[in-house]
């Protein structure tokens, strides 16, 4: 059989290096996850879907949502373009100068929120879940893990500088493998301190994990020759630079996760367990876009942004179309699989301990609905950072603006028929228009962007993906008939399941051959 073709970019020394660090921050992810998954299955275990797991997820929520405004995702988004390409013009002094700065203006600035946000909580917290403003017990526990969990802000922060730097320099090892350690310090902080602090010791956990993720940044930085100190040279042109990308970068991506603000904000009126149940699903339904389209993006941004350092459109809009192809090759089986699958993948990840069968149902009908934008949620991540490449951030602002607006509404609308299932499936259908318009505008920008290359891959992989389905359906009806639902039973039977997907959509699309699949095989060549 002829060698399955692959595109000039995707045969590049670039595309073989960038595939090398994408397979690294993958297994690292990997391992980041699957740790991650069993700090969900202990939290679960110990705390269930109630009232206790509910006012944590609303007490994280605004230390989260401020942290995504105006640090770690947003600060890489409008620092590494800058950071990149003066390294690209071999001027690492002003690099270093740049991050510096940078690295001192956001201590000073969100150290003031951090503590406006800390003395007065108690005001702030109600509007996040008006649903619980006159449960004066709920309230109470939110506005203290708030407090223990907004100096995470500054420590997120800090992390953000360190990473990006790191990944302007192609390092991606340590920021992906220190998630892992924050997983296991909230782990350890479950087991060994629930019982005495009951759901503080979650809080607890995830304060000293961050403080954690933040010192593994620490030998990687002495590694790249730079220091990171004090400086106030806002007025540098460089610095400006990154503070005129970060008031779009950090109202684009604070309103796409405002969006999660708006969904806490309508679970809070479906029962105190609403908050909890749905943040369950959305865990399991992010597991496979934050395994891979999460990586793909985080390898490509750099690279992105060099590229329009150099002003090769050509290779951009070739570079995208790669990343795009990859995340719908993979993303379209996972949605297809968790469709098919919610209820037996809730069951197994979390019905132990305190958590029921009436909870696994709840979740599994979040799952189900959540699951629709996953290929799209993915795409528009990759999207929105090629626009933060091109120095264009206020066009997906823009969209994140008018989507915030479509996703309360459809809220509202969707509440009614579907109960809790309606606010995630408003947050399918707001992926599925953000991907749309963004690609319509990128394409605008660069006058192509291989769209009928990305639409048959992504046709392809939705045909191929229901025979998979189908197959890992059977395999897991036919497992759990005979082995019934103990523990070990479900495990062999998803994992099963799993194993029956994957291999008849990696079959299938070895027959009809896929390009996707070339490109794999030849990265995989190039790492050796």
């Amino acid at each position: 059989m002829s060698p399955v073709p692959i595109s000039e970019v995707e045969a590049t020394p670039i595309g073989r290096r960038l595939a090398a660090a994408a397979l690294i921050v993958i297994a690292a992810t990997a391992a980041s996850r699957g740790f991650g998954y069993v700090r969900e299955i202990a939290a679960a275990a110990y705390f269930g879907a109630g009232p206790a797991k509910s006012a944590f997820d609303v007490a994280f929520l605004v230390p989260s949502t401020v942290q995504i405004l105006v640090a770690q995702a947003a600060l890489s988004a409008a620092l590494i373009p800058v950071f990149a390409g003066l390294l690209e013009k071999g001027d690492r002094k002003e690099a270093w100068l740049v991050a510096r700065t940078v690295f001192t203006l956001m201590m000073l600035i969100l150290g003031v929120v951090v503590v406006v946000c800390i003395v007065f909580a108690p005001q702030i917290m109600p509007l996040f879940a008006p649903g619980y403003r006159h449960d004066a017990v709920m309230m109470t526990k939110i506005v203290y893990m708030s407090r223990l969990l907004f100096p995470t802000v500054l420590l997120l922060a800090a992390t953000g500088v360190f990473i990006s730097v790191l990944n302007s320099f192609d390092h991606f090892t340590l920021p992906a493998v220190a998630p892992i350690a924050w997983n296991v310090v909230i782990l350890l902080a479950i087991f060994f301190g629930s019982g005495r602090l009951g759901i503080d010791a979650l809080a607890w956990g995830v304060l000293l994990g961050t403080l954690a993720q933040l010192l593994m940044q620490l030998p990687g930085l002495a590694r790249r020759g730079g220091r990171l100190g004090w400086s106030l040279s806002w007025r540098n042109p460089y610095v400006r630079q990154v503070g005129a990308l970060m008031l779009p970068v950090s109202l684009s991506l604070g309103l796409i996760n405002l969006n999660g603000v708006i969904d806490i904000q309508f679970a809070s009126f479906l029962g105190q367990g609403g908050v909890a149940a749905m943040n369950y699903a959305f865990r399991l339904y992010q597991l496979p876009e934050s395994l891979f389209a999460i990586a793909v993006g985080t390898v490509l941004f750099p690279t992105l942004s060099k590229l329009v350092a150099r002003k090769d459109y050509d290779g951009f809009s070739d570079t995208v179309s790669m990343g795009l192809r990859i995340i719908f090759f993979i993303l379209i089986p996972a949605t297809a699989f968790m469709l098919a699958m919610s209820e037996p993948l809730v069951r197994l990840a979390y019905q132990h301990g305190q958590f029921g069968a009436g909870s696994t149902t709840l979740v599994a009908s979040s799952l189900f609905f959540f699951a629709f934008g996953s290929a799209f949620s993915g795409g528009s991540a990759l999207l929105t950072r090629s626009f933060f490449s091109l120095g264009r951030p206020w066009i997906p602002t823009t969209v994140a603006i008018f989507n915030l607006g479509v996703n309360a509404l459809l809220n509202w609308l969707l509440i009614k028929p579907f109960g809790l299932g309606g606010i995630p499936l408003s947050t399918s259908v707001v992926s599925a228009c953000t991907f749309v318009v963004l690609m319509i505008l990128l394409r605008r920008q660069l006058w192509r962007i291989n769209g009928r290359k990305i639409f048959r891959s992504a046709i392809a992989a939705f045909i191929l993906s229901a025979v998979a389905t189908l197959a890992g359906y059977a395999a897991w009806r036919g497992l759990d008939v005979r082995l019934g639902r103990s523990l070990s039973a479900q495990l062999l039977s998803v994992f099963g399941s799993i194993a029956a997907a994957f291999l008849a959509y990696l079959g299938a699309a070895w027959l009809i051959r896929m390009p996707e699949l070339g490109l794999v095989r030849q990265l995989r060549r190039g790492r050796k």
